[in-house]
């Protein structure tokens, strides 16, 4: 807002001071002391509370005469369960005077009901005029208006009551820390009555992918073509228009788009008339109405300008569905397209509610930050779904099916009924996550999709949520500032791995049914995580209190460890916190306090060797328990296919019990749960809890190993342990050690592009880590069709182009990283740069080629800054490249955060990839004093976390590495 629209309209008040002083006569002494006279003393004091009262008197009549919340105060009208969301400070609007509304949260005596908004950006000069039209509904009476704008220049605005009469506007402030403003009017908002506030307003197409931006790709001729597309989660609405930017705010849109001809738009409805507005500037305009939208958060609002090409299907009640890609894409949509036409009926059929608007849209976006946006009938998600071939890579071919389901169900869950506030965003994302799986695994059965949940959700959840410098799910956002800070792989991962749990301890039917009665009840609303409990605890016949044994989990950091000793016939079961840094002796590690003591109401089960098809459940109601066995039994094994969220500690002869097991006969366990045992054993290992040789010893089955799943598990601590230990003794013997492992598999899984979909994924992982350790057959074959490629362009596999690639790097040179380096740049296929960015890390021998490419990060027309953190992860997973990625850290740190913005979640995650295997203690020493007192905002957290895992891999290192090489020694002779 430009300071003369606040000249216009703002109280130019002001107090009159004091133009003087009484004149004081100071008499000196010799020592220096000034004096004075008794009576004048008393005369100096009298005058000077008598200017000290006024001042306050004249302050106190010329503060803010509404009745908003003034600095300090809380609002009459708002009750925040508990959380004061009063600002601490006195906020300044960009006049200089005090903006009179104190709070982080609008105030609710006016609600919206309608957005009436037009808009017209301009792609070439990136501005946008609008005007927006909202009608709201008052529910206080009051003489202000309080709503959300950031970067907004406001022309005109006016109020109108429900007969068109004009309220005569008297303040408007703009805040612009707290992205909000202020409009004051002379007449009263009545209570009960309705009311329009029109604005109009300039701004510009955003650079960064937030808000209203612009985007571009590239055609197959090399020409650039730009769009503009939105992305207002979680507070970027306001950005782009004037706006009650709340999620409990839930309003009807209607839009009016200008475009060129050449272009379309697309809204989360149809279109339902075009105009044709003659020329302007030299361009022929068009205007698209769009039809009016159901009651939806700000959030979920989307539009984009572009000139997209779409194929269309639809479901089987004739809904239609459109997927939308640049020109050149438009046939790579076919999986999506099949995808959602297909997940629609399920979750419809799901649900027991039809899918609730005319259509749904899919449209391919680059340069977004996230995997994909819910936009409601107008989803948007990353181009890496492009692909070159009339076949994508299975993995390529997974993800674009997991994330066009997750969007899907959160058609319903989370865009049909929303949550109140963000506290809650995580058990809507948790609960889409769940279902996006549970989907995929109705519709691709052999995909096995429950068993991957473990080692794509659960198991990276456990990892960060055992550290100190961890987080409960359930965390307050008092800012929507905070939002990126606090949802993380916490949030998000272990918040669907407990939902998981929840949802095996409660079955699926009972779950279906809890789920269908909160979204009839509450459809078109908003609501927060009791209501959902109550619901669920209603549908189990209240047998199972579940806000009781939920808030163990969502309200406390950190996970339990769950110990099994056998003592004749009966099972002593303790839990304690797990924590990997149990053995750190260190204040600094100390456990924030919990309310619940570091207990848990846990559902565990257990299979064992008298019956390994029955699986057993008992409750651990936030306490130990015993319970009698029979005393022959040769093993148990807890936490059936890793359903629960927690740790099993066995006794040590029990642990080989369970060896021997996988040894002689590892199909008596299911693939999840041999998954599991590696990842207990493992895990515990790295915390102190239990010695390498038994992690050790376990893996030794896998010669005999021939699920994804397990390998999976196995493949992921095999590349940690050797990255933390490739300055030490024992890093060539266990390289030596994982070669003699993968050989087995490597065979089985062979060259040929056959098999299952579960077969393309281990034939892929197992590759690509044999080349990591340098199996020699693998890397011969890898080169050989490196070098066919490269010479001869010979078309490679889509499934085996990154073990190609890998090899081609590490075991190249100059010519080959270059050749490579040139694919990248004249690809437009999003996926394909992705797999040449992380070959491009992989070189040995060369420290040159990776200072090259960390510097190449620098250039975001070269590598885009959402790719960036791929850059960084692979050089720093690669033995020579993780100081060189650290250094390149420390020395464009500010550059970096230039480049992205105010997205400092990205920062973030740079922070944790670059020293994720840092293992030496003056790698701890290094880190912690570039870091000491700098403010790296959102990131802290990441950092904190960072330092706690470098700290972690030198305890591991020191305790372990004598033990490991004497084990490798004895067993690889």
């Amino acid at each position: 807002m430009s300071d003369q629209d606040v000249d216009d309209v703002a109280f130019l008040t002001g107090t009159d001071s004091p133009t003087g002083q009484p004149q004081k006569k100071s008499l000196y002494e010799n020592n220096g002391v000034a004096a004075c006279s008794h009576n004048r003393a008393l005369c100096i004091a009298t005058i000077v509370f008598a200017l000290l009262f006024t001042i306050a008197i004249i302050i106190a009549f010329t503060g803010p005469q509404s009745d908003c919340t003034c600095a300090g105060e809380k609002p009459p009208n708002y009750v925040d369960e508990g959380t004061n969301l009063t600002r601490t400070f006195i906020p300044r609007a960009t006049n200089g005077q005090i903006f009179p509304w104190n709070n982080v949260r609008l105030p609710t005596t006016l609600k919206p009901s309608k957005y009436n908004l037009t808009i017209h950006p301009n792609l070439t000069t990136l501005e946008v005029r609008g005007q927006v039209c909202i009608e709201f509904h008052c529910e206080k009476d009051t003489h202000f208006i309080v709503l959300h704008s950031q970067n907004l220049t406001i022309m005109d605005k006016l109020v109108q009551d429900k007969r068109g009469h004009n309220l005569t506007i008297v303040k408007i402030l703009e805040y612009a820390d707290g992205q909000q403003l202020y409009i004051e009017t002379r007449e009263k908002f009545k209570k009960r009555h309705n009311y329009t506030l029109t604005i109009r307003f300039n701004t510009k197409l955003n650079k960064n992918p937030t808000g209203f931006y612009i985007s571009s790709y590239t055609t197959s001729d090399g020409d650039r073509r730009y769009l503009a597309t939105t992305n207002f989660e979680p507070t970027y609405a306001r950005t782009a228009f004037p706006c009650f930017d709340e999620p409990h705010f839930k309003a009807k849109f209607k839009l009016t788009i200008f475009r060129d001809r050449f272009h379309i738009a697309l809204f989360n409805t149809p279109v339902v008339n075009t105009d044709d507005l003659g020329f302007y500037m030299g361009t022929g305009l068009l205007s698209d109405d769009f039809q009016e939208t159901s009651e939806m958060s700000t959030y979920l609002v989307a539009f984009i300008v572009c000139d997209y090409t779409n194929l269309r299907k639809e479901t089987e009640r004739g809904l239609s569905v459109s997927v939308y890609t640049p020109p050149p894409s438009k046939n790579q949509s076919i999986i999506a397209l099949d995808t959602a036409t297909h997940i629609l009926d399920f979750f419809e059929s799901f649900f027991g509610i039809p899918y609730p608007l005319p259509k749904l849209d899919l449209v391919s976006i680059p340069n977004f930050i996230e995997d994909a946006a819910e936009n409601w009938g107008l989803i948007t998600f990353r181009d890496i779904a492009s692909y070159d071939s009339t076949q994508p890579s299975t993995s390529v071919e997974q993800w674009i099916v997991k994330t066009i389901t997750r969007e899907i169900v959160q058609q319903w869950f989370g865009n049909l009924v929303t949550m109140k506030w963000w506290d809650d965003l995580w058990l809507f994302h948790g609960f889409a996550t769940y279902l996006e799986y549970l989907g995929v695994d109705k519709y691709f059965q052999e995909w096995k999709m429950m068993d991957q949940f473990i080692i794509d959700k659960t198991q990276p959840a456990m990892a960060l949520d055992a550290l100190v410098s961890s987080h409960s799910i359930n965390t307050a956002v008092q800012n929507p500032s905070d939002i990126d800070n606090i949802f993380d792989t916490i949030s998000y991962s272990k918040g669907a791995a407990v939902i998981y749990m929840l949802c095996n301890f409660l079955q699926e039917e009972i779950l279906q049914n809890g789920l269908n009665d909160y979204i009839t009840t509450y459809k078109y609303s908003t609501s927060d995580i009791k209501e959902i409990w109550n619901v669920l605890s209603r549908n189990t016949n209240e047998s199972i209190n579940i806000k009781t044994v939920m808030d163990t989990w969502t309200h406390q950091m950190g996970f339990p460890l769950v110990t099994l000793t056998k003592e004749g016939n009966e099972l002593s079961v303790t839990q304690t916190r797990f924590l990997l840094t149990a053995d750190i002796g260190n204040s600094t590690y100390l456990q924030p306090k919990s309310k619940y003591d570091y207990k848990w109401y846990i559902p565990l089960t257990y299979i064992t060797s008298n019956d390994s098809e029955v699986t057993n459940t008992v409750w651990l109601n936030m306490t130990d328990i015993r319970f009698e066995i029979d005393p022959e039994l040769k093993w148990i094994k807890a936490n059936v296919n890793q359903t629960g969220f927690y740790r099993v500690m066995y006794e040590e002869e029990m642990w080989y019990a369970l060896i021997d097991l996988l040894k002689n006969n590892h199909t008596v366990l299911s693939a999840a749960d041999r998954a599991s045992l590696i990842d207990d054993a493992f895990t515990l290992c790295r915390a102190g809890l239990l010695k390498a040789s038994i992690p050790l010893e376990l893996s030794l089955y896998l010669v005999k190993e021939k699920d994804y799943v397990p390998w999976a598990t196995a493949i992921e601590h095999f590349q940690n342990w050797a990255r933390r230990m490739s300055e030490s003794l024992p890093y060539k013997l266990f390289l030596k050690y994982m070669r003699k492992l993968l050989k087995p598999i490597t065979q089985y899984v062979g060259w040929k592009s056959s098999g299952s979909h579960i077969n393309q994924l281990i034939r892929a992982k197992v590759l690509s880590a044999a080349v990591l350790c340098e199996l020699n057959e693998t890397v011969t074959h890898a080169k050989s069709l490196f070098q066919k490629w490269m010479l001869n362009n010979e078309t490679l596999d889509p499934n085996l182009k990154e073990v190609v690639y890998s090899a081609g790097i590490k075991f190249g040179g100059m010519a080959e990283w270059q050749f490579c380096w040139n694919a990248y740049n004249s690809t437009n296929i999003a996926s394909e740069r992705i797999l040449l960015l992380k070959a491009l890390g992989q070189p040995r021998g060369d420290p040159w080629l990776l200072q090259r490419y960390l510097i190449e990060t620098l250039d975001k027309n070269t590598i885009r800054p959402e790719d960036v953190t791929i850059v960084l992860e692979v050089v720093a997973a690669n033995p020579e490249g993780k100081l060189l990625a650290w250094r390149h850290l420390k020395a464009y740190w500010p550059t970096m955060h230039s480049l992205f913005g105010n997205s400092t979640t990205m920062m973030g995650s740079l922070i944790s990839a670059v020293t994720a295997h840092l293992s030496t203690p003056y790698d701890y020493y290094e880190v912690t004093t570039y870091f000491n007192g700098m403010n790296v905002g959102s990131a802290s957290r990441a950092l904190q976390q960072s330092l706690e895992i470098i700290q972690l891999n030198i305890n591991w290192l020191n305790k372990n590495k004598e033990e490991i090489y004497t084990w490798l020694r004895k067993n690889l002779n």
